[in-house]
């Protein structure tokens, strides 16, 4: 019986709607004074190019830069592109002292997505001469009723790790000697995860994305560059799988020692994360943010891991988590204290 309603709720979701997180603006890879750097890649990792929507077209809002390119013979425009932005992200950051980080998590619009991060650069007490932000925008997919974020889920568990291998560790790559603050929501720690090293993709994932001509694995490792590494994570959308190594899903994945510490939340009254514990042989799990198990399995092997308990919050919007007073702390303790 349990199998029969998993088998219907499963049908519901696949005839749900749901979108990708496209820029509204034909150059949304920009800098923005005094000291921003917008970041916007697709649902394979490529940065948006300039005047995209016709550069690359025909462009089909479900597809990707990369086969759109590929297929018109024009992919040297996102090579010579990337080559382009990367620079500028490496000269922006070049005389400053500390880089911060923004990571959204599925299921998120670029408008929204701005709304919560121009919230979150109130609660830091920024320094426009000496830190740098860059807002990173992926491709989390978008749906506009609960059954759709469900749907969505599962691609978008792969285009985070896309997103992350592809697109942030290039950014990553760029900065030299510097204290990195990476805050991410939901399943924004696995954009984070995935450009500190090569994450485990999901088999039907990794298959689907190489049938379409997209190779997933990066032999661009994340650079020695002797920089400090702080990542906060709330609400993370993870589970233990996202620290194994493909090869070997039984064992631990290795981190630079660049990465310092870490910080996550654990909520067990998060309706998102629970929605997802009791599906999560077929859906990936969210057991980090939700479950201390988890973390102290995590713990047991990685000692950059600290937590803090949200338990209470039933809400798993990344405005909510932004605006708990146990946030605060968080930056208190994890950068201003830095």
């Amino acid at each position: 019986m349990k199998k029969f309603y998993l088998i219907i709720w499963l049908c519901i979701i696949l005839c749900s709607c749901s979108a990708n997180n496209i820029p509204t603006s034909t150059n949304p890879n920009i800098q923005i004074p005094p000291n921003t750097s917008v970041a916007f890649v697709d649902l394979n990792g490529n940065f948006y190019p300039e005047n995209w929507n016709t550069q690359i077209g025909p462009y089909k809002k479900t597809s990707s830069l990369y086969l759109t390119a590929k297929k018109n013979n024009i992919a040297y425009i996102l090579t010579n592109f990337e080559t382009k932005k990367l620079a500028e992200y490496h000269q922006n950051v070049l005389n400053k002292k500390r880089v911060f980080i923004f990571v959204h998590g599925y299921n998120n619009d670029a408008a929204k997505t701005k709304r919560n991060y121009d919230l979150l650069r109130t609660k830091i007490n920024l320094d426009p001469i000496q830190d740098e932000i860059i807002e990173f925008y992926w491709d989390g997919l978008v749906s506009k009723d609960p059954i759709g974020s469900a749907k969505i889920w599962f691609y978008a568990t792969g285009y985070s790790q896309m997103a992350g291998e592809f697109g942030l560790r290039k950014i990553l790559n760029e900065i030299h000697n510097k204290d990195i603050f990476i805050i991410s929501h939901s399943r924004g720690a696995s954009v984070v995860l995935s450009s500190l090293s090569n994450p485990p993709y999901n088999d039907d994932f990794r298959r689907d994305t190489e049938k379409l001509g997209i190779a997933v694995d990066n032999k661009i490792p994340l650079s020695e560059n002797t920089n400090r590494i702080v990542c906060i994570m709330l609400a993370p959308a993870i589970g233990e799988i996202d620290f194994t190594k493909q090869s070997d899903n039984e064992a631990y994945r290795t981190f630079s020692s660049q990465l310092k510490n870490i910080h996550i939340t654990i909520n067990k009254d998060d309706i998102v994360l629970k929605k997802f514990v009791g599906l999560q042989r077929k859906l990936n799990p969210t057991t980090l943010g939700y479950d201390k198990k988890a973390y102290n399995n995590l713990k047991s092997t990685y000692n950059f891991f600290t937590v803090d308990n949200f338990d209470g919050q039933n809400s798993h919007s990344f405005d909510v988590y932004i605006n708990n007073p146990k946030f605060q702390q968080m930056v208190e303790t994890y950068i201003k204290n830095r």
